[in-house]
């Protein structure tokens, strides 16, 4: 690899990206938008780890919270053709899928960071492969939350949070990968005083 500085907007635009990217699957992991109501009768609220249900019962607003594997256990006590489309695995791929991206997003910070700073560090892990790794896992975790479902088909469907996250994800992608290069280790000059006149 050659020592020499990658160019200014190079560093510039991966900064931006990462940014961007950060926010983006910080919001993923934290809003209750992804899957979004479709022949629902009432409006839902669903996030990687909870969902609100909310109706209107003599006038006034009434609102039942339940976590993930709740909402599946409902949705199952239904019986019929709600039970039949519930998965085991729909709450469990909402809390990989936000831990996933709250590393991706927290790598991509730290390779930000380093980029600003201008620095070259040597670590076991870079920032930029912790951040590539989780958006990997997020990837494949958060289509099978959005696959698994609960409920008939039309019941819900991707929402809002579904698709910033797979923005988040390919910018991310893009980000990690300019700035694993920009925060790469200088490599070491190997003949630094090879011939040093003083030993001869």
């Amino acid at each position: 690899m050659s020592d020499e500085p990658q160019p200014k907007n190079h560093r510039l635009l991966g900064i931006v990206l990462a940014l961007v990217a950060g926010a983006a699957l910080v919001y993923a992991a934290v809003s209750k938008q992804w899957l979004a109501p479709g022949t629902a009768f009432e409006p839902l609220s669903l996030g990687l780890r909870d969902m609100s249900q909310c109706g209107s019962a003599f006038g006034e607003a009434d609102c039942d919270h339940y976590s993930n594997s709740e909402f599946v256990q409902h949705m199952r006590d239904f019986g019929g053709t709600a039970a039949m489309n519930t998965s085991g695995a729909f709450a469990p791929m909402g809390w990989v899928t936000l831990v996933a991206c709250l590393l991706a997003a927290l790598g991509l910070f730290a390779a930000a960071g380093i980029a600003i700073a201008g620095k070259h560090p040597d670590l076991p892990m870079t920032p930029p492969t912790l951040a590539l790794l989780a958006i990997i896992v997020g990837i494949i975790t958060g289509c099978v939350f959005i696959a698994t479902k609960p409920g008939a088909a039309g019941f819900v469907g991707a929402g809002l949070s579904f698709w910033i996250f797979g923005g988040g994800c390919v910018l991310g992608i893009a980000a990690a990968q300019m700035l694993a290069r920009v925060n790469r280790p200088l490599d070491p000059d190997l003949m630094h005083d090879a011939m040093n006149a003083d030993e001869f």
